[in-house]
């Protein structure tokens, strides 16, 4: 078994934060960078400080798609079904995972770093109306709350049936991609859906995206892919990670926590290294010119630029690019920005859905 804070020594995030906290400063002054994160919703868990003057998470901010006639989006965890149709708690874990702050119990990749948590399903596995509360979410999220950045532990892992609600989303991430919102999708594993095995999901997987795949402590990939390893852009931890737990029927603010596994993980390890980029690289990306769909181009030749090797022999060139490798948090933050002329915008993500 790994230690449990093997996920942020893997990605040098604790390093990394270091050096961000120094920039913030007394006012923890970020700059206006902020998180959206779209899953369940959140809960009172301790980890999030909600009692304090100045919580991350930015509740008010956020949208309830789930519930009729309640605003906040608060996960009720009151809800079951079969794998992936319903995770009560999900939010919880991988918002904890990205910017819970409990001093000398727990501490995310992130912490302190604001978030608007939406509420936009009871599961991980989107289809039919969650597809579409995603869809407009982003949308929010990028022209009410002008965030920087989207995490999105989620996928919709077949478009047939969906095909309507799948172009709402791929415009949404189009209209995020324009604007400069780096969108964070997990790559999806195996036993989410034993019939579908092995294909990368959707928003994650469309080309505007940043696709996240998973590793284990010994730094080995995880979930292997039918499709290939070519729309992953990074790998980060997804076995094994320590995360807040939540649970119906316990008392609030429930102090419980255990081990997760699975790319929702690795998800928000990439989103919290994008948040530490903007902020400290946000006065190099105005100066140099990098606007709109630049940024989210730039980012993504960041993470290659700075990637961590591979481990294992079971990571061929066809099916796992020389150009990809594990978050590394601090070299991130330290690599040259790619030059403007180079970046290739990517294409439409709308169409995409054959």
């Amino acid at each position: 078994m790994p230690s449990n804070n093997w996920n942020i020594d893997a990605v040098r995030s604790r390093e990394a934060m270091t050096r961000v906290a120094a920039a913030l400063g007394p006012h923890n002054d970020w700059r206006g960078v902020v998180i959206a994160h779209l899953d369940t919703g959140f809960t009172n868990h301790v980890v999030f400080n909600l009692a304090s003057t100045t919580p991350s998470i930015r509740i008010a901010d956020g949208v309830n798609y789930m519930d009729p006639g309640v605003s906040e989006p608060r996960d009720p965890l009151n809800y079951s079904g079969g794998l992936g149709v319903a995770t009560p708690g999900h939010g919880t874990r991988t918002l904890g995972t990205l910017c819970g702050n409990l001093a000398g119990t727990y501490t995310g990749v992130c912490p302190t770093v604001p978030v608007v948590p939406y509420r936009v399903t009871n599961g991980v596995m989107l289809t039919g109306q969650t597809i579409l509360n995603t869809a407009l979410a982003i949308m929010d999220a990028v022209d009410r709350n002008l965030v920087d950045v989207i995490t999105i532990s989620l996928g919709v892992q077949s478009v047939i049936g969906n095909v309507k609600q799948m172009r709402a989303l791929g415009r949404a991430i189009d209209h995020a991609y324009e604007r400069g919102v780096i969108v964070v999708g997990a790559a999806g594993q195996t036993e989410d859906a034993p019939q579908l095995v092995g294909f990368t999901v959707y928003p994650g997987r469309y080309s505007r995206s940043i696709l996240v795949g998973g590793i284990n402590a010994d730094r080995k990939v995880c979930f292997d892919y039918d499709d290939g390893r070519k729309y992953i852009d990074v790998w980060a931890p997804a076995d094994d990670v320590s995360r807040p737990n939540a649970v119906a029927g316990l008392p609030e603010p429930f102090t419980g926590f255990a081990m997760g596994d699975g790319t929702s993980y690795s998800t928000v390890h990439v989103a919290g290294a994008a948040a530490m980029w903007l902020r400290m690289r946000g006065d190099d990306l105005d100066a140099g010119g990098y606007n709109g769909w630049q940024r989210v181009e730039a980012f993504r030749a960041v993470l290659r630029a700075a990637k961590q090797p591979l481990a294992g022999d079971d990571v061929p060139t066809k099916r796992a690019p020389t150009d990809t490798g594990i978050l590394d948090c601090v070299a991130v933050l330290d690599v040259r920005l790619p030059p403007l002329g180079a970046l290739k915008k990517a294409p439409l993500a709308e169409p995409q859905v054959n």
